[in-house]
């Protein structure tokens, strides 16, 4: 027999796994959808250094952006099922291909679903030198000043973007959307005061809050007030039912191996129970999952039909 076939008689046995699971010091490809500097792209940089502590291998991040992440999706959808390369995509996934007509790839058929990592609240956001002081305020000008007020999202319908629209519907205002390749990019202009507001993440704007560059008017959030953020109300305390966080998840090409999923699982739990990274999520108001792939199955299935509608509804195109 040679060395091939008795290899494929070992695996087939279940004696050794193919891919990541075979042996340490392999590269996997940790690939993500958006520019440098949000924070998808923090999150990402976080669990591939602790998941290469983790497994003794190399998770290296690789910034695919473009078509408001279809260029990252596509390129994981097309890569083989061995466990070199991931994903890791935050709740855009599932907001991004119902807008297209055609995005080249099948969500539900073609990512294998590997856990879920973490969820942030959602914050309202505005540069500190801006002239609306609270929520209330931004939506006066929005009211009275339609064309006063432009947002950023970090793409035609992301995560950013959609949220922006259903805020806008809740207090019957009109904003302008400014779409860019990534959250990054969309929170220097809101510094810069290029935009008026965006809705983001924690990792992307806390340093800027805390430095005086940005202002938070509110978040939304299930937990409540958030400790990172004292002094800034949730939107149902200001009377909005507005509850939509930025969750993130790691999905791998369908047809992967279960036992090498399976030691991904293992590998993000240990990660999510490590005491500083346990620290630096309570420190931006973020709560780790509990890294199970039926929940972001789940998950995925009932926002793409929720989001499917809204999108339908609002007619929203690329």
């Amino acid at each position: 027999m040679n060395i091939r076939k008795w290899l494929g008689a070992l695996m087939a046995l279940g004696l050794i796994v193919p891919g990541l699971a075979q042996a340490q010091g392999q590269t996997v490809r940790v690939i993500i959808t958006w520019a440098p500097g949000g924070t998808t792209d923090y999150v990402a940089r976080l669990y591939a250094q602790r998941l290469s502590q983790v497994t003794g291998n190399s998770f290296v991040v690789e910034n695919r952006t473009g078509g408001s992440g279809v260029v990252g999706w596509g390129a994981v959808a097309q890569a083989r099922p061995d466990g070199h390369t991931i994903l890791i995509t935050d709740n855009s996934i599932v907001t991004v291909p119902p807008m297209l007509p055609a995005p080249g790839f099948d969500v539900r058929g073609q990512f294998e679903p590997v856990a879920e990592l973490v969820e942030y609240p959602s914050v309202l956001t505005v540069p500190a030198n801006f002239e609306a002081r609270t929520m209330q305020d931004l939506l006066s000008i929005a009211r009275t000043r339609p064309d006063a007020i432009n947002y950023g999202s970090m793409g035609n319908g992301s995560t950013m973007h959609l949220y922006m629209e259903v805020l806008q519907d809740l207090t019957g205002t009109h904003m302008t959307h400014v779409p860019y390749r990534g959250a990054g990019p969309a929170y220097l202009d809101l510094v810069a005061g290029r935009i008026q507001s965006a809705m983001v993440a924690p990792p992307t704007m806390l340093s800027g809050m805390q430095g005086g560059q940005v202002r938070a008017l509110a978040l939304s959030t299930s937990r409540g007030r958030v400790a990172a953020f004292p002094g800034v109300p949730t939107m149902r305390e200001l009377g909005f039912d507005f509850d939509f966080s930025f969750w993130y998840g790691m999905f791998a090409p369908r047809g992967l191996d279960p036992a090498v999923a399976q030691r991904l699982r293992d590998a993000v739990n240990q990660v999510n129970a490590m005491p500083d990274v346990q620290a630096r999520f309570a420190e931006q108001g973020a709560a780790p999952m509990p890294g199970d792939q039926h929940a972001l199955a789940r998950r995925v299935d009932s926002e793409l039909e929720r989001w499917t509608r809204l999108i339908r509804d609002k007619d929203i195109r690329p």
